[in-house]
């Protein structure tokens, strides 16, 4: 059972035609929080079937402070996410999947909704945070961004859905900040 089903888009010719939407590649960014990994579990469940490719894709966002320009991304952190990844990934070949592990540098949203287009994702699958009042007018919802803006379909997953099999040891500073 899909909860927090939220599925937007527009769909090509052929699949207008089609009365069944194939999946084949499902994207996933990931923060390594439980409903990232909750996400994926889903993308996994959907991706299964057609045996689809899931890619995991983690942003690395370069934070300023104050007057300064961002601070340069150092390797040892790309590398360390990669790791994280590709546990993943291996888990997802475990049960016989494609996975894709991608560590990229820069602005979320852009790199999310860049890569579903370079890829020709057929569907993203991420999770929300659930943020309400205040700090959803503060922060915004990156989800709720990307269902706007993708070309693709948006499944977006509830921050209360706990992954069930797919995890990785998370240190709680660590989770979504970076």
């Amino acid at each position: 059972m899909l909860l927090g089903l939220l599925v937007v888009g527009r769909l090509g010719a052929s699949e207008e035609r089609s009365s069944m939407f194939s999946i084949r590649t499902v994207l996933v960014p990931m923060d390594f929080s439980a409903c990232a990994l909750a996400a994926l579990d889903h993308a996994a469940d959907l991706a299964r079937p057609q045996r689809g490719t899931i890619l995991l894709l983690h942003v690395v966002t370069p934070t300023a402070s104050g007057l300064a320009e961002a601070e340069p991304i150092g390797p040892e952190v790309v590398s360390r996410f990669e790791d994280r990844l590709r546990q993943l990934a291996d888990r997802l070949r475990a049960e016989r999947l494609n996975a894709e592990p991608l560590v990229l540098i820069g602005n979320l949203e852009d790199e999310i909704l860049t890569m579903a287009s370079r890829r020709g994702v057929d569907l993203i699958v991420i999770g929300t945070h659930g943020h309400s009042g205040w700090g959803h007018l503060l922060l915004g919802s990156m989800a709720e961004r990307i269902v706007r803006r993708a070309e693709c379909p948006v499944l977006t997953v509830k921050d209360h859905v706990v992954a069930r099999s797919l995890e990785v040891e998370v240190d709680a500073g660590e989770e979504a900040s970076e």
